[in-house]
C-alpha cells in the first residue's frame, strides 16, 4: 500500500508522530524551492513500499520546527527511529544511502 505525505500543520502534530511512530521520515522544504519539487516525488517512489510514515514540513512557514531541528538547507530530509535521528540528508539527497537504511530496517 503506497504511503501518503502527511503535512504538518503543528509542532504538537510532528511531536505526536515521533512518540507514536517506531521509524518516522520527515521531509523539510520550502514552496520557493524548484529542487525541493523535483526531490519529493522520488522521496514518495523510494519509499512508496516501505510500511514508514512519511510527513512534509514547510521550513518556510514553521520556522520552529525547521530550528529545533537544525534544518538550514532545502530539502532535507530526516529519518528517525523511536524518536532519534538516525538520517540526515541535505541539498544534494543521496537517494541510495536512504534506500539501503530503509532495507536495513525493514528486511
Amino acid at each position: 500500500m503506497p504511503n501518503t505525505m502527511i503535512p504538518i500543520e503543528s509542532k504538537d502534530q510532528l511531536n505526536q508522530l515521533m512518540d507514536a511512530e517506531e521509524v518516522l521520515v520527515v521531509y523539510f522544504s520550502s514552496a520557493d524551492c524548484n529542487v525541493c519539487h523535483s526531490v519529493l516525488p522520488k522521496i514518495e517512489a523510494l519509499l512508496e513500499e516501505v510500511p514508514v510514515k512519511i510527513v512534509k514540513v514547510e521550513a518556510t512557514k514553521f520556522v520552529d520546527i525547521a530550528g529545533q531541528h537544525l534544518v538550514f538547507a532545502m530539502p532535507t530530509v530526516l529519518v528517525f527511529q523511536q524518536g532519534k535521528e538516525i538520517l540526515r540528508e541535505s541539498r544534494f539527497i543521496d537517494f541510495q544511502k536512504i534506500e539501503r537504511l530503509m532495507g536495513l530496517l525493514f528486511d
